[in-house]
């Protein structure tokens, strides 16, 4: 209170009577100095009209209100005053007769009543003080109630909304008189905490009795959880999907594996074919013989990539990083792939620099990414691949898949590049190209082989696996170039791992 460290605090009070006498008596009380934390200071009105009038000027802080007054009677009128200005506290002032119409008029919202005839001066200045107080206090707590993001709604015994905060008004719709002295738009549940659906928005509801304007009454504080809710479907959705994958993965897993045993004795019979062991063949069992072992190598190279990509995902691959010279092992790829490109008129020209660093990562892996990224630019170059490599200076951060702009290069790091003059890829889609079983407009091979859509997840696990990165870049229709950086061999002592040989 504003007494307890001295300071007198003023209320500003309208009296509104039209009796002179009643007018000066509590003018009267008023100016006692018998409550000394507050000092009153007192202005009169004779009629409604007169009063509402000092109200418009916005200094009143409390209202001594009579209910006979020359142009205003009964209850009728604290509530014009409480609709022209409901921010301002009224006390009514009644009769000895009339004290049943006073605790009415508390009932529908004035703060306090005073019976005229045996006011007790302190007792009123207590009154007033305190109808100030609650009034500002009400005030707070309907300020705390329209911050809130949830929804909230006093409803009364007969299910009619008597309060909604502007999160109510936002969640059902409509003007800002919507609600307010309306029935309430949904069933109200008897548990304390239920759900509803308001169209296609799911509510949560929180259900409290209290008192308001002293009457019994229930608080109802929605909360929209449509958002949640869809998260919550979303991961449940995300979490099955991976589910479906893994077994699905399980599985493709399981079957190549038994598949392998049959397939290799299949294999060991078409190469005898091919030798002529089971006989001489004419030149139309050869052809077949031919195409049989050709195709059986690539359903071995199938089940191969599946069971290589199946390893990876599931860090169950024997990764065997060590020491290495990238440079004869980016020739020997190079020469194989030579004579792919041989039937297409392509031709592939090698860059490396003298100044080539060793690398730390599995030599056997790096063969493989590097030559599926061969062999698919050999279903896609018009007539020239270029193979790079390049060691950076700057430090790289970024995502595999994303563009030159995303991606920085590593001091630790030394990137490959293999680059075709082919049509390039859209770069709506670049992201998806190293999704397994994505084929982004493939064409057959010289072979008429179209490819699994598996070598390219295959380099990505590879290489992020050992550390490094993996992107593509270009424009549809200028040819794609892509990238991948392992880790540069920094010594025993920073990395573990065998040297090579």
């Amino acid at each position: 209170m504003a007494a307890a460290n001295g300071i007198e605090r003023s209320i500003n009070v309208l009296l509104i009577e039209d009796d002179p006498d009643d007018a000066l008596l509590l003018s009267h009380l008023m100016a006692k100095s018998d409550w000394p934390a507050f000092r009153f200071v007192m202005e009169c009105a004779q009629t409604l009209e007169e009063g509402l009038k000092i109200l418009a000027q916005g200094k009143t802080e409390v209202v001594l209100l009579d209910l006979a007054l020359p142009d205003s009677h009964g209850l009728e009128t604290p509530r014009r005053v409480h609709a022209a200005f409901p921010d301002v506290p009224v006390v009514v002032l009644t009769g000895l007769r009339d004290e049943g119409l006073g605790l009415e008029a508390v009932l529908q919202g004035a703060q306090d009543y005073q019976v005229k005839g045996s006011i007790d001066a302190h007792a009123f200045k207590r009154t007033i003080s305190y109808a100030v107080e609650r009034h500002r206090m009400s005030r707070r707590f309907r300020g705390l109630l329209e911050s809130l993001a949830d929804a909230v709604l006093v409803i009364d015994e007969g299910d009619v909304v008597r309060y909604r905060n502007s999160a109510a008004q936002k969640l059902f719709g409509g003007t800002s008189a919507a609600l307010l002295d309306q029935k309430v738009p949904f069933k109200l549940s008897k548990d304390p905490v239920a759900e509803l659906t308001l169209g296609e928005r799911f509510i949560q509801m929180r259900v409290s009795e209290i008192e308001w304007s002293r009457k019994p009454a229930r608080l109802a504080v929605l909360r929209d959880m449509t958002d949640l809710r869809k998260v919550e479907q979303l991961k449940a959705e995300v979490k099955e999907q991976r589910r479906m994958d893994k077994l699905k993965d399980e599985l493709m897993g399981a079957v190549s594996h038994e598949m392998r045993n049959p397939l290799t004795i299949i294999k060991a019979v078409a190469v005898d074919q091919r030798e002529g062991m089971a006989g001489v063949m004419n030149e139309r069992q050869k052809e077949m013989a031919t195409l049989q072992f050709r195709n059986i190598l690539r359903l071995q190279q199938i089940l191969d990539h599946i069971l290589d990509l199946a390893r990876l995902e599931s860090g169950r691959a024997d990764i065997r990083p060590r020491r290495f010279e990238p440079a004869q092992l980016v020739k020997d790829s190079v020469t194989g792939a030579r004579l792919m490109a041989a039937k297409s008129g392509v031709k592939i020209d090698v860059e490396l620099g003298a100044d080539l660093p060793a690398l730390h990562a599995d030599p056997a892996l790096f063969s493989q990414t590097l030559g599926n990224l061969l062999d698919n630019a050999l279903r896609f170059a018009k007539s020239k691949i270029s193979v790079r490599a390049k060691v950076h200076s700057a430090a790289r951060a970024g995502t595999s898949g994303k563009s030159r702009s995303a991606v920085a290069p590593s001091p630790a790091m030394v990137e490959f590049r293999v680059i075709d003059d082919g049509p390039g890829i859209p770069k709506t889609r670049q992201a998806e190209i190293f999704t397994k079983f994505v084929q982004i407009d493939r064409r057959p091979r010289v072979d008429g082989y179209k490819g699994t859509g598996l070598g390219l997840a295959i380099c990505k696990e590879s290489v992020e696996r050992q550390g490094g990165q993996i992107w593509v870049e270009g424009e549809e229709g200028h040819g794609a170039s892509f990238h991948f950086t392992l880790p540069r061999y920094e010594g025993a002592s920073k990395r573990g791992g065998d040297d090579e040989g």
